[in-house]
């Protein structure tokens, strides 16, 4: 009985209809159910693109593991041994001056030796080797963002003062003040880095803050996506520890970009459900063209559970061919775009030069299923309906 199922159901789908009509609104609705498919990935895979973008643009400048300097440093890198640099680092508010303009602005200082590591991004663009100090000169040296470089006009080579209004300690007139020369420029096309962010090394960050309060330990590890496990090991290892991994650091703005994503695959799924109503609105005008052949199938032995499932695998036909088709054009068009960069962005406006896309399989599989799950449920009522004529009504219909 399940092999005259199947082969009902593709005989009227697949059969020359006497309504053409019909036809045309099962066609529609696997255009419909495969446009939106198409839809949920491109859109899912630009926001998994920007998302992977600006992950990797702000690990490059923010270390991936933030961890309290109340643990011996020499201790932490026997716990994390897939680390690739682990070191003291202070950072806090401080004044750049050169000229007579001035400007407040974050101070980083970290160990020198770690700053290699650090623009290892191919992204980065540095007009001088961007060492925090120059062989033969006892000045310290500093490496400034692209943004604070234009606004000063600054070069390699220029001379700049950091002044640590919070280090001034009550009774003294003075505030602490280093000079530094200017070794190197980064830009990393991150608005709040390149306009903010200065780098001197971290013995100059102590002579200079003497009243931090802000020295950490960071970790840098050799894949990102391994912070979360190394925090719980360390967590485990010392429950005391306070520890930040760089996601934790930005929280913000990934749970943003989490719920714009989620949002729009909750959106997106609208358009499928427009090409549901089209699948609903065919099988009920099938079932109304296929009535007197209910009515047969009924006499000859047919059980109401054929007939449901006769109905529901037409559906399923509809609804398998759409999904097919959306998740292959759409994964194609991603592909390509990942491969040959077809849409470009304009850079006077972004700062990316192509439009970013990444696919994540598992995701697409979730488009599919999603959209397979809500035509399954939206079949039900035509197929039900169909189980219900009783045999000669079905047959005396139109008569």
């Amino acid at each position: 009985m399940n092999q005259l199922n199947w082969y009902m159901a593709r005989r009227y789908f697949f059969s020359k209809r006497s309504n053409r009509f019909i036809s045309w609104v099962g066609g529609i609705s696997i255009i419909g159910i495969a446009l939106g498919v198409i839809a949920l990935i491109i859109t899912m895979a630009i926001l998994n693109g920007f998302e992977s973008e600006v992950t990797r643009r702000i690990t490059n400048f923010i270390p991936h593991l933030v961890v309290s300097d109340d643990v011996d440093i020499d201790q932490l890198k026997n716990l994390i041994p897939e680390s690739a640099a682990v070191y003291y680092s202070t950072e806090r508010k401080a004044v750049l001056g050169f000229m007579d303009e001035k400007m407040v602005l974050n101070v980083r200082a970290i160990d020198q030796e770690r700053w290699d590591h650090l623009l290892t991004n191919q992204n980065i663009n540095s007009p001088a080797p961007g060492r925090l100090k120059i062989s033969g000169n006892e000045m310290p040296g500093m490496v400034v963002g692209a943004a604070i470089a234009d606004q000063f006009f600054l070069t390699a080579g220029d001379t700049v003062v950091v002044q640590s209004p919070l280090d001034a300690r009550p009774g003294l007139f003075r505030i602490p003040q280093r000079h530094f020369v200017i070794t190197g420029i980064f830009q990393s096309d991150i608005f709040d880095y390149d306009r903010s962010l200065a780098i001197i090394s971290y013995t100059e960050g102590r002579r200079l803050f003497k009243s931090a309060g802000g020295q950490s330990i960071h970790v840098q590890l050799n894949e990102i996506d391994a912070a979360k496990s190394v925090k719980d090991r360390l967590i485990k290892a010392i429950p005391e520890l306070e520890i930040k991994t760089w996601y934790d650091q930005h929280r913000t703005l990934f749970d943003a970009m989490q719920m714009e994503k989620w949002g729009s695959f909750i959106g997106l799924n609208l358009i499928i459900l427009v090409a549901v109503f089209n699948i609903v609105s065919s099988l009920m005008m099938m079932v109304l063209e296929k009535t007197g052949d209910i009515g047969i199938l009924r006499v000859m032995g047919a059980h109401a559970s054929n007939i449901r499932q006769i109905f529901n695998l037409q559906g399923l036909i509809v609804a398998f061919l759409g999904v097919v088709l959306g998740m292959l054009v759409g994964s194609l068009l991603v592909l390509g775009q990942m491969h040959w960069a077809w849409i470009t962005l304009p850079d006077e406006i972004y700062l990316i030069p192509v439009l970013p896309v990444k696919m994540v399989w598992s995701e697409v599989l979730l488009v599919g299923i999603a959209a397979f799950v809500i035509v399954l449920a939206s079949i039900r009522y035509p197929a039900r309906k169909a189980a219900w004529l009783k045999p000669l009504d079905a047959i005396n219909y139109k008569r």
